[in-house]
């Protein structure tokens, strides 16, 4: 938690004297974002005794991509944008937030939503923390204009959409994500002994947090909001040559109506990150799926060949930094092409390859990874994800539309030899 003091002025005349904004900090250029978002893990000494903590410390490894600096963009985007109608020197602020949430459609005529889309493994949700930690959580103003005691602006909340997909879920994820951030009790003050509705606990929440002045909501995994059809749509999409997945059903019809009153009413900008077979059902089933995308929709790539550039030129080269054992594999083209096969280009396969790949020479007592290390480990401890690969190297409709259902399933899997 952070103590503003000296405030950081704006340059545009809407972001002066407007402490929300300049808790924000000045906007960085992208460059700046790159450096800042970037991690890779110590690198091994040569003869360096290994640990399989050491090897998992690579699944912590980011290496933003050029997508995921456009999303930093937005995020800073957004935040600051959506604190321009909430400056705390207007009485309009506070008419605002003391008429209650339907009073304040009029107050903003802006409606801020991105989205991030991009199949399993892509770095989605990785992306996005590393660009919410660009900035504090939460920042206390000791003193703030129409207040008598300090206030703490809860700058960023992250939740996950839950697998129910049902109003009061989200809304116990969001208290709860709220209550760790500032130190409240809103989770046990709206459920503790109380039969509520979804939506009342949902119009709850949002009450309690307006003092917060939330400056971004980001709602992961958005594709719980649907369900596929019925095992009968199931079995006859399977049976179908056109290699079109059964229609996604909403889960909770008032889930998606609290997503409009935070866009309608709320105003509190919004980030969605969903898998594509989710964005592909909101764009079917939500007239306003627009408002999804007033301020930007990413997609996050995966490489699509072994000589993609950021595969090519940035991935797999700090991977090949990582060889713990004495005989260090040669960097070649041969085991780039190897790597990719065995991942289909999705970063998080290349990685757990990887480490699977040093798990397997260990066991053998090598002196250095070989090539048939990869394959082993592809075969034995990631045999799980061989159909995940395979449907996305052939680019077959008929095996990517069950991609997703695999992935869900993988959720149950954890690293292991054979």
């Amino acid at each position: 938690m952070m103590h503003v003091t000296n405030a950081i002025r704006q340059h545009s005349s809407a972001h002066r004297d407007n402490i929300f904004i300049e808790a924000c900090g000045l906007p960085l250029e992208p460059v700046e974002i790159g450096k800042r978002l970037i991690y890779l893990p110590p690198q091994p000494e040569p003869g360096e005794s290994i640990s399989d903590h050491e090897l998992f410390d690579i699944l912590r490894m980011h290496i933003p991509t050029a997508t995921g600096i456009e999303l930093a963009r937005t995020i800073g985007l957004m935040l600051r944008q959506g604190y321009v109608h909430r400056n705390p020197s207007s009485p309009a602020t506070w008419r605002q937030i003391y008429s209650g949430i339907g009073a304040q459609a009029a107050f903003s005529p802006i409606q801020l939503g991105a989205t991030v889309t991009g199949i399993s493994g892509v770095g989605k949700s990785t992306a996005i923390e590393k660009a919410l930690h660009l900035y504090p959580q939460v920042v206390t103003h000791e003193k703030v204009p129409g207040l008598a005691n300090p206030c703490r602006q809860l700058l960023w909340l992250k939740v996950e959409v839950p697998s129910t997909g049902k109003t009061a879920d989200l809304v116990d994820n969001l208290a709860r994500a709220t209550d760790v951030a500032l130190g409240t009790s809103y989770a046990e003050d709206l459920f503790s002994g109380r039969r509520q509705t979804g939506v009342a606990l949902a119009h709850q929440w949002l009450q309690k947090v307006s003092c917060n002045f939330l400056g971004l909501l980001v709602l992961d995994e958005v594709q719980n909001l649907f369900r596929v059809q019925n095992k009968e749509a199931r079995m006859a999409a399977k049976r179908s040559k056109s290699g079109i997945r059964p229609e996604l059903r909403v889960a909770d019809d008032e889930t998606l109506k609290f997503l409009l009153t935070l866009s309608n009413f709320a105003k509190i900008p919004t980030l969605y990150c969903a898998t594509p077979d989710g964005m592909a059902a909101f764009g079917t089933r939500m007239s306003t799926a627009q408002r999804m995308l007033t301020a930007g929709f990413h997609t996050m790539p995966h490489a699509e060949s072994a000589d993609d550039e950021f595969f090519r030129k940035r991935l797999f080269p700090v991977l090949c930094r990582y060889q713990w054992l004495p005989d260090r594999l040669p960097v070649s083209d041969e085991l780039r092409r190897l790597i990719f096969e065995l991942s289909a280009g999705v970063p998080k396969f290349a990685v757990l390859t990887w480490i699977q790949a040093h798990r397997r020479a260990i066991q053998r007592h090598s002196q250095g990874l070989a090539l048939e290390d990869f394959r082993h480990a592809a075969e034995n401890a990631l045999a799980p994800l061989r159909p995940a690969v395979a449907a996305l190297l052939s680019n077959d409709p008929m095996r990517l539309q069950h991609y997703e259902d695999l992935m869900g399933s993988l959720r149950q899997w954890g690293p292991g030899v054979a």
